[in-house]
């Protein structure tokens, strides 16, 4: 029989010892030290880009053109937060309208809005309450009509 050797579980960090090379200490370690199943971005695409994805999956022929034009999509915008920040146009059927010249010009504009970072405003300091008193200004009259509505400076003052 091996001899023990010391290992540390990858869960709970405690260190244990095992004959066999192993990540856990017990099977609840194993149970929630799990790495999460991550949704490759193929499937995370069409789900989120079709009306109706169960429907796609089910059918053999429809999934594999899906999957083909979610590959000519990802050679473009490779970036996984972009599509999951990207709004759907409409809610399609086929990610055909994505590969079409409207649907590259659709997806650059958003792919031009996702990569854009703008700085936050610049905010002036500026209070509210009045500074200094209001000087009266008299209103010259320099043409005929507005001698004729105002009267000259002399009614004025």
């Amino acid at each position: 029989m091996a001899k023990p050797k010391r290992f540390e579980c990858e869960h709970c960090r405690k260190p244990f010892l095992s004959p066999h090379k192993k990540k856990f200490c017990s099977s609840f370690c194993l149970k929630k030290g799990r790495k999460k199943f991550e949704e490759p971005l193929n499937s995370f695409i069409v789900n989120k880009l079709l009306k109706d994805p169960k429907a796609i999956w089910k059918d053999k022929n429809t999934r594999f053109r899906e999957i083909k034009f979610t590959k000519k999509l990802i050679e473009k915008y490779p970036l996984r937060a972009f599509w999951a920040a990207l709004p759907p146009k409409f809610d399609a059927d086929s990610l055909a309208w994505y590969i079409a010249p409207q649907g590259w010009e659709y997806l650059k504009v958003e792919y031009a809005k996702f990569g854009l970072d703008l700085p936050p405003p610049i905010r002036h300091n500026v209070s509210d309450a009045k500074i200094g008193d209001d000087k009266v200004m008299s209103k010259k009259t320099t043409n005929i009509k507005d001698f004729l509505n105002y009267g000259s400076e002399k009614q004025n003052n």
